[in-house]
């Protein structure tokens, strides 16, 4: 259905239809939306899932076939068996392509036929260059796996940008978080002087909030900035992207925290964590009301919080009342917690905020 309003959107901007057009289309596709799935519409979506499972094997059939026969094969083949492989799909997706455009599909985003053929070339250009790593890793010097995944992250980046699809920029966060982690695999001591011991955490933090953040701002979820209506919205809708990193982050602060509890050293930590609840809970409670973000933060601070007693109850004169009073803690705060995220879905569920908030 979401689909159907943007093409509607679309063909009005570029005046294919009228106003009083757009309406009576607005109209039948919010009726059709109680109605029970056609055959021919399951099977539409059907063709569909096949055709992006299709991308993934046959991409990861490219990289398993060169690796299963390196040995009987010369260089030259190996590097013509995945070049052919990537001009003959970049044919065939600018052959649907133009199918599209054909039919009226002028942005070409989301989980579209064509869109699944750049999925597969992101994976052949992924095969590519760890082909090309592999063949001339012993006369190279200083070359670290994480530039191949840094690398491959920057031309997965514009089609990204061109498919509008989740699943393509799923694909380009996983590959600059493998890049920062195998970058810090490589040079252990980056970023010391910055974040001390904890640098890689920390720019893995940095890294997820930001790309998060990004997500927001230019899918327009926060503000409609300049920016995102000059992109399209939709380009960056990416909602389990979204989700993944701000778990991600959170999850780090978290532990970064928990450690600053029990080592003061590490103090600016927990002056971060409590910034960052604070302004999630205004930003996802308020404006945005997105209750998985509120569940993972409000566990993330009863698991902050306890510390804060487990600490208190190893330090104590008394640790048998203490551990007493921490089981009491981590019943009551799990307890109070979970209501409070039924009542908050409930009034999200019914559009609004209530009283209790």
């Amino acid at each position: 259905m979401n689909n159907e309003k943007s093409m509607l959107g679309v063909w009005f901007e570029h005046g294919l239809i009228s106003k009083e057009a757009q309406q009576a289309a607005l109209t039948q596709i919010h009726q059709d939306k109680t109605r029970f799935p056609s055959s021919l519409q399951w099977r539409s979506l059907f063709d569909l899932m096949l055709i992006w499972l299709a991308g993934l094997l046959i991409g990861s059939g490219i990289i398993f076939f060169v690796a299963a026969n390196w040995q009987d094969m010369s260089q030259f083949v190996r590097f013509a068996l995945v070049e052919t492989c990537l001009l003959l799909t970049l044919s065939v997706y600018l052959v649907m392509r133009k199918r599209a455009l054909n039919r009226g599909d002028l942005l070409g985003f989301g989980y579209t036929t064509a869109n699944a053929l750049l999925l597969l070339i992101c994976l052949i250009i992924g095969s590519l260059f760890a082909l090309v790593g592999q063949t001339y890793q012993t006369y190279q010097t200083g070359a670290d796996p994480w530039q191949l995944f840094a690398v491959w992250g920057l031309f997965v980046l514009p089609l990204a940008l061109v498919a509008g699809t989740e699943l393509l920029w799923l694909l380009f966060g996983l590959l600059v978080n493998a890049a920062l982690l195998l970058y810090f695999d490589a040079f252990p001591g980056a970023g010391g002087l910055v974040w001390g011991a904890n640098s890689a955490m920390a720019w893995l933090f940095v890294l997820n909030l930001a790309l998060h953040l990004s997500c927001l701002f230019l899918s327009g979820e926060i503000t409609n900035s300049p920016v995102a209506q000059f992109t399209h919205k939709q380009r960056f809708f990416a909602p389990l992207l979204r989700q993944l990193t701000i778990l991600a982050a959170l999850s780090i602060v978290t532990i970064l925290s928990i450690e600053a509890i029990f080592d003061w050293k590490n103090s600016i930590w927990l002056m971060i964590y409590f910034a960052l609840i604070t302004a999630g809970y205004f930003l996802y409670n308020r404006y945005l009301q997105d209750i998985f973000v509120l569940a993972i933060g409000s566990f993330s601070l009863v698991a902050v919080a306890n510390s804060l007693l487990i600490r208190a109850t190893l330090e104590g004169d008394e640790p048998v009342g203490m551990f007493l009073v921490l089981g009491v803690s981590i019943i009551g705060s799990t307890t109070a917690v979970t209501l409070w995220l039924k009542q908050r879905h409930k009034a999200f569920s019914q559009g609004g905020l209530s009283d209790i908030s």
